[in-house]
């Protein structure tokens, strides 16, 4: 056994009690501990996939992002608003991935779960810099790091826009602290651009002025008109400089005309969508249940999905006084108690606020609340209770050790549900078959877990799953769209024609009628009717000229009746608006054909360095290297 002498002992003891003997040595050990366990905590993120909901949109069907970084992209992510938002930062991000990580999920996740860290040592910092209390600023940013319901924003690729978003959030916090301090224009310019950038990473940033309002009550104490009373919350020793509520809203106009600006982008960017109007009465009850269901799952998160639908008839009408009733209660408890704890006040209120944007009064989309929406919103509440909690023991005299070991138990159990949740976003398939199995009525989920299905070659599954989806919304496109898709995998050509037909009907939009439109032209060119199919592939490239599979598809037919030299054309612009495996493969073979040997090479190296796996890319190198080794004998 091997035991350490008094000497050896002693040094050890100095050197861990060293890491702790001020105030900066431990603020820099938590804060490596907190990156610590939430990297832990996150690993298995880096082990899922791509999924089929949005993350096309974003990286794995997006042409530009696939660019990668240059002049002609930088300004495509400042004028785009594909996937209806303004989000330029996000795009930019995005494209620096493809960069670092090609088409490897790995890396996007990876990138997310440090974006997510670096956000939860931002809280820990601000806190710490504004309260002076360092157990109960790390205890909030462990719960920021580490709650279930965070784990939607880091395991889903798409949603990188929250937490980019949420770093600049943070370091406009503290840009402001540092300006209230002791005002002027630099530290104001400092501020104001990170709020822009937050902005640019996604726009329900849009509530920080707001934000910045309350945070002038508790903990910066600049409200001249707030008479405060003296109590141990506070212990920074900093004095802010205060002024009247006229002044300290006139000092965050430039930050509001900021905000006009974002919301105009984002009002131009949902132009395109259409949802199925829900009757406001229905989207007011939903706001209210819902402040209380985010509410409900901050204590306790169970069942946690994607998103929730937005119900199309109203609620019951106990359900809607109760959570009123509730959300009144606390209100007005919280406005009783704000003067002696300011901290509950201002943490009630960063929570109904923040979660205005995306409360579903204002429809947008089918989703009547999401778990990704809490992201930022729920912070109000995790300091709210820990530093009630932490006074209520003080004013108690619990002993030392209890709240320590409390706060463990708890941020253990947290820890293990999003663990648990994190198995459900590892694919496609069992991230909706969760969501199913926890919502109703979910049409979206069903719709993307019988695509799912298909991606993961189980078409003979997805094809009933489509009827189902066809008989919840007749009137909808897309289930007759995905339809089509499904019977012409199963050899069922003409039905599927015929659901091409009904399916460009029922929408407008110019984008969805050329994806129909390339989907029937694929299937009349199963059938043989090849001059049709041409009429359907020219039609859907006239809506949409981004329409990568129409020209991937048009390039097939013409190989198939001996055009190689149209097909390459074809093929090589479908490479230009979206890379796909197929299109490098037909287009390396075309040219491979027409004794372009040089050409097909390069083709096959770029589709190789795109998707390492491709098997027939890296046979197509070694085949081509041995002619021209031939050739050159």
């Amino acid at each position: 056994m091997l035991l350490l002498q008094p000497n050896e002992g002693q040094a050890i003891t100095l050197r861990f009690n060293s890491l702790f003997n001020s105030e900066q040595k431990k603020f820099v050990t938590l804060s490596l501990v907190l990156v610590a366990v939430t990297l832990f905590l996150f690993n298995p993120v880096n082990q899922c996939k791509f999924l089929n909901y949005d993350d096309n949109e974003y990286v794995t069907e997006n042409a530009q992002v696939q660019s990668g970084l240059n002049w002609s992209s930088f300004v495509w992510a400042f004028t785009t608003t594909r996937v209806a938002n303004w989000h330029p930062l996000t795009w930019l991000s995005y494209m620096l991935d493809y960069q670092l990580f090609k088409l490897n999920p790995a890396g996007y996740h990876l990138m997310n779960l440090v974006y997510h860290a670096l956000a939860a040592v931002l809280l820990f910092l601000v806190l710490h810099r504004g309260t002076g209390h360092l157990g109960r600023s790390f205890c909030v940013a462990l719960l920021f790091a580490l709650h279930p319901l965070n784990v939607e924003s880091v395991a889903w690729v798409s949603e990188r826009k929250n937490v980019l978003s949420a770093i600049f959030w943070f370091l406009a916090i503290w840009a402001y602290g540092w300006y209230a301090l002791r005002p002027s224009w630099k530290r104001y310019l400092l501020l104001t651009v990170c709020f822009a950038m937050g902005l640019m990473a996604k726009a329900t940033v849009i509530t920080l002025p707001c934000v910045l309002l309350l945070l002038d009550i508790w903990p910066l104490r600049r409200v001249k008109s707030f008479s405060y009373q003296p109590g141990k919350d506070l212990k920074t020793g900093l004095n802010y400089v205060s002024k009247n509520w006229t002044e300290l809203v006139a000092e965050k106009m430039p930050l509001f005309l900021l905000c006009i600006f974002s919301a105009v982008m984002t009002i131009r960017a949902l132009k395109g969508l259409s949802p199925t109007i829900v009757p406001l009465g229905v989207r007011i009850e939903n706001a209210i249940v819902a402040y209380v269901l985010y509410l409900y799952k901050a204590f306790l998160p169970r069942n946690l999905a994607v998103f929730y639908p937005i119900p199309s008839h109203y609620f019951p009408m106990w359900e809607v006084v109760a959570c009123a009733a509730l959300l009144l209660g606390i209100t007005i408890a919280v406005l009783c108690l704000g003067r002696r704890q300011p901290y509950l006040l201002v943490g009630w209120l960063w929570f109904l606020g923040t979660l205005v944007p995306v409360i579903r009064i204002f429809q947008v989309d089918s989703v009547g609340m999401a778990d990704r929406y809490a992201y930022i919103s729920l912070i109000g509440i995790f300091f709210a209770v820990v530093w009630g909690i932490a006074d209520w023991s003080d004013k108690l005299q619990v002993p030392k050790y209890c709240l320590p070991v409390a706060g463990f138990f708890v941020l253990i159990a947290f820890s293990v549900d999003a663990r648990y949740q994190l198995r459900y976003w590892h694919d496609s398939v069992s991230l909706w078959s969760h969501d199913l199995e926890v919502t109703t009525n979910d049409y979206i989920a069903e719709a993307n877990l019988t695509n799912a299905l298909e991606q993961s070659g189980r078409s003979a599954e997805a094809l009933p799953r489509y009827q189902i989806l066809v008989r919840m919304n007749p009137g909808s496109a897309d289930a007759h769209y995905y339809y089509a898709a499904s019977l012409l995998r199963n050899g069922r050509t003409e039905e599927a024609i015929i659901e091409c037909k009904r399916a460009v009907q029922l929408t407008e939009d110019p984008r969805s009628q050329a994806q129909i439109h390339a989907l029937q032209g694929r299937a009349l060119a199963v059938s043989g009717r090849n001059q049709e199919a041409r009429v359907e592939y020219m039609e859907a490239i006239r809506l949409d000229p981004q329409q990568s599979v129409a020209y991937l598809r048009l390039g097939m037919l013409e190989e198939s009746e001996g055009n190689s030299d149209e097909a390459i054309l074809d093929f090589t612009k479908s490479i230009q608006i979206a890379p796909s495996e197929l299109a490098y493969l037909y287009l390396a073979r075309n040219l491979e054909n027409q004794s372009r040997l040089r050409e097909a090479l390069t083709v096959y190296q770029q589709a190789v360095r795109n998707y390492p796996t491709l098997g027939e890319a890296q046979q197509g190198i070694i085949s081509i290297q041995r002619k021209l080794f031939q050739d050159e004998k």
